[in-house]
């Protein structure tokens, strides 16, 4: 985890073209910098962290997928849970991203994921 949140500080310190190219005055206290990295650093290692689980718990419905296609369980579900939907909508949507082809997740997987959904929203 440290060496994730290390290597993110240093990529995001590099700055991306939007932020070298604006003018000083519209640049971000470094307070805000430091803790929106911290912040990307973190969601990064959530995401990071439920992919392996994912893997390694579920193999059938990981099986030929790569990383963005399981992170999208994660963040195309937490939207959802962010508006207050209902355990059935949320439960539905994780099923659908969860399905890997023909193979798709049990009721009790599907239970399973959405905590793990939760625990990286």
């Amino acid at each position: 985890m440290v060496a994730a949140v290390a290597a993110l500080f240093l990529l995001t310190a590099c700055g991306s073209d939007d932020e070298t190219s604006a003018p000083e005055s519209t640049t971000r206290p470094a307070g805000s910098v430091a803790s929106s990295v911290v912040q990307r650093a973190v969601d990064a290692a959530k995401l990071g962290t439920f992919v392996a689980t994912f893997r390694t718990g579920y193999p059938n419905l990981a099986d030929g997928r790569d990383d963005a296609s399981i992170e999208a369980i994660v963040t195309e579900t937490c939207p959802l849970i962010d508006d207050g939907a209902s355990d059935e909508e949320i439960n539905s949507r994780v099923a659908e991203l969860s399905t890997n082809g023909a193979v798709t997740p049990t009721d009790q997987q599907v239970d399973r994921i959405t905590q793990l959904v939760r625990a990286a929203c």
